[in-house]
């Protein structure tokens, strides 16, 4: 249910028990559940073009190589410097904590390489408190609120093409209004990838939908 680096040990029992019905799931309709997931998410990834003007652009961190962004994350990077280039109003929220205790955040690491490029800091901010998905897209939304007097601005959503599935069903899972924008120009999508992905999302939906069934309200409020 939530995301990608956590451990099955760290989502607790009920996350536990939505993963081992997902992939009950999966396996009573003969994996048709999760390839009719698949099927409708690939289209619509290799359909995506970024999009217009948003005040705010969201960048969702990916674990550092050797304390700097990969080629994953700068691609992200580069895709929300150029949003931000073409908008001067709009600013950048930056999301990931940290993957080494020795080494910087994810979003400070990706503030650092905005700043080499020219990008004022005073437009940048940084989330680095979150372990996954979940808890970045929870925490963008907090700070947000924060910023901006409780009411939620539109956003663009920027992380790479595979993860948009699942970054965007969280991110309007926990009440952001979000315009999906793949890193990539390519609409080539990595298919490994991307099944483990519409795996995790498969996941979410059917912890949702449990959680709705039984009206169990705290475990919405985990995933919301």
């Amino acid at each position: 249910m939530i995301g990608g680096r956590v451990g099955l040990r760290r989502v607790g029992p009920d996350g536990l028990l939505t993963f081992g019905l997902s992939n009950l799931v999966i396996v009573l309709t003969a994996g048709l559940s999760w390839l009719v997931l698949w099927g409708c998410m690939h289209l619509w990834v290799r359909s995506l073009h970024c999009p217009g003007r948003a005040p705010w652009v969201i960048v969702l961190g990916q674990q550092l190589q050797e304390g700097r962004p990969g080629p994953g994350y700068r691609l992200r990077l580069l895709r929300a410097l150029r949003l931000l280039r073409r908008d001067p109003e709009a600013r950048v929220l930056l999301l990931g904590g940290y993957t080494s205790p020795e080494g910087p955040s994810e979003s400070a690491a990706g503030a650092a390489f905005l700043r080499q490029r020219g990008m004022a800091a005073s437009r940048i901010f940084c989330e680095e408190d979150s372990r996954h998905t979940l808890e970045n897209l929870q925490n963008a939304r907090d700070l947000l609120a924060q910023r901006t007097g409780g009411r939620l601005p539109s956003c663009v959503l920027v992380t790479s093409r595979f993860h948009l599935p699942r970054a965007v069903a969280i991110a309007r899972g926990v009440g952001l209004e979000v315009c999906p924008c793949p890193a990539e120009r390519s609409p080539r999508v990595p298919q490994l990838r991307l099944a483990r992905e519409i795996w995790m999302l498969h996941w979410y939906h059917t912890g949702r939908l449990v959680a709705r069934l039984i009206r169990h309200q705290g475990m919405l409020d985990r995933i919301s």
